[in-house]
């Protein structure tokens, strides 16, 4: 996966303050004394959580960091040695989730991430010698993914199937990260582009396969992202705000999308 991450310019003036009331709480909260809302736990899990990251991506860790520093400085978030964004994937699944009330502390979160993706992205240029874009990765795992999929009807073996199922379960996988990637690292996606739709049906997809690699009828609910979640990845796809604005056919493709999910 290449050497590891390092991204030298991190936002360091823009990060959320904690005050002195905040962390007193906090070494109070070690001895279980006094109580706190689950709002003051996240937002202490989200001061890690941006600690950790930043300790991740910088010049200075090491593997002896990596052991060391979550015990030294008390972090309820692991430091981890970042190679390929799937080693945040814990820090990205969070995102989408972090309420408004936290909106100061969930932009930087989301300011951090872009700096790290545009640095990977940077890095696999130069590794390729090409220009690297996020969007055309998610389009060919979504397209290959797709196509797989239109041909599963014609599989009876059930070892075939099982293995066609892991394949298409794994396009879209890396697929719904790439596109994911795509929005915060702040692509200029194609406005042509069908990713948001391709990557509802994956989300959706993705939900039917069962635990034994089975394909239901219908999706887990628990494994489906929620329709806010949805949202979230609508808000920062310019290309589908655009259309949305002008386009009243596509406006109600995207309501009936985001109504597939649950509430």
């Amino acid at each position: 996966m290449g050497n590891p991450l390092v991204v030298p310019n991190l936002p360091t003036h823009k990060l959320p303050k904690e005050n002195w009331r905040s962390r007193l709480k906090r070494v109070l909260a070690r001895f279980n004394i006094g109580a706190r809302s689950a709002e003051t736990s996240l937002r202490w899990k989200l001061y890690d959580t941006i600690q950790a990251t930043m300790a991740s991506v910088s010049p200075a860790v090491t593997l002896l960091a990596e052991r060391r520093a979550p015990a030294k400085r008390g972090l309820s978030v692991p430091i981890v040695m970042v190679r390929h964004p799937y080693h945040l994937r814990h820090v990205f699944e969070m995102l989408p989730r972090i309420p408004d009330t936290l909106g100061p502390e969930r932009r930087f979160l989301e300011l951090l991430l872009s700096r790290i993706l545009k640095r990977y992205g940077e890095q696999m240029a130069m590794m390729k010698g090409s220009a690297f874009s996020f969007e055309h990765e998610a389009r060919e795992y979504f397209v290959n993914g797709y196509r797989m999929e239109k041909q599963l009807k014609k599989i009876t073996s059930p070892d075939e199937r099982f293995a066609a199922l892991q394949a298409i379960f794994n396009h879209y996988f890396h697929g719904r990260n790439y596109y994911y990637y795509a929005l915060l690292r702040r692509e200029k996606l194609a406005s042509d582009n069908k990713l948001f739709m391709y990557f509802s049906r994956a989300v959706y997809f993705m939900a039917r396969v069962d635990w034994n690699g089975e394909l239901l009828e219908k999706p887990s609910p628990r494994s489906l992202p929620t329709r806010d979640d949805m949202v979230f990845f609508v808000q920062r796809d310019k290309s589908v705000l655009t259309r949305y604005r002008s386009d009243q056919d596509f406006q109600r493709q995207i309501k009936s999308v985001l109504e597939a999910f649950p509430a």
